[in-house]
């Protein structure tokens, strides 16, 4: 008995037409018969019974029907596990979710995972074009293609020198990531508008310039607790609670590479 024979048989029943079946897979109609009498032949049963629609099952074929659709599935899914096992994901992230959470990845020189870090938008298309598997990102989005398949939040507050003091605040500047949808920023823009506060804001592209200049004490910065350090340190400031900002996990939908992977642990 093979495998193609199972899979015709089950695209006979569930169309009822053994010419319909024979179009959709791709075969002449005389194939398809001779294969469905191989089958007959290697049980000594009759499978289907004729009608003037079609055919229809009888009660020998719905129950080969049934281990038929079951072996079918089975080897599907032992090609998916073969096909992924060992494959390497590739996951991008943004310069500050790759800093915070999956600098190990490298650092343990992990041969499972290939990093990118790009910024957010780039991320989406190198997704949406299947050229990285998990897309890390800080924002909400909406495709019907994608699926959000993991999240998680992560608490923010003002960061600054070990060095400086609180009444220290008002002489000092407040540092932006210049990416107007950088949720740090946002937080950072609300809480200096709900407050009221005149404090010099300073537009800076990258993260590694915002936490040189919070060491050296010639700024402050709303960021993610995780970036504290020995020299960088969180300060209470007084006024609104700041929110905790999602971290979601974005893959396509047809994308099965990421399924027995458990992310949770790099988020801890």
């Amino acid at each position: 008995m093979e495998i193609n024979d199972l899979v015709i048989f089950t695209k006979v029943a569930e169309l009822g037409s053994i010419s319909k079946a024979a179009k959709e897979l791709g075969y002449v109609q005389p194939n398809v018969t001779a294969r469905l009498k191989i089958l007959e032949r290697e049980l000594n049963k009759s499978l289907f019974t004729r009608t003037n629609t079609g055919v229809e099952l009888l009660l020998d074929g719905e129950i080969l029907l049934d281990y038929a659709t079951k072996i079918i599935n089975l080897i599907d899914e032992a090609k998916v596990r073969i096909s992924n096992n060992n494959t390497q994901i590739k996951i991008g992230a943004t310069q500050t979710i790759t800093k915070n959470y999956l600098s190990n990845l490298l650092i343990n020189n992990n041969a499972k995972f290939s990093l990118y870090t790009r910024p957010t938008e780039e991320l989406i298309f190198l997704l949406k074009t299947s050229q990285i598997d998990v897309a890390i990102i800080n924002r909400e989005w909406q495709d019907s293609k994608i699926e959000l398949f993991h999240s998680f939040y992560e608490n923010i507050g003002w960061l600054g020198s070990k060095e400086i003091k609180l009444n220290d605040f008002k002489n000092i500047s407040v540092l932006v990531n210049r990416d107007k949808g950088c949720p740090y920023r946002k937080a950072t823009l609300n809480f200096l508008l709900k407050v009221k506060n005149d404090w010099k804001v300073i537009e800076i592209d990258s993260m590694d310039l915002i936490l040189s200049m919070i060491e050296c004490g010639k700024g402050i910065a709303i960021l993610p607790k995780t970036m504290c350090t020995k020299k960088i340190v969180e300060h209470h400031v007084k006024g609104l609670t700041l929110e905790d900002v999602k971290i979601n996990l974005y893959k396509k939908n047809d994308n099965n590479k990421v399924k027995n992977i458990d992310f949770k642990e790099f988020f801890h």
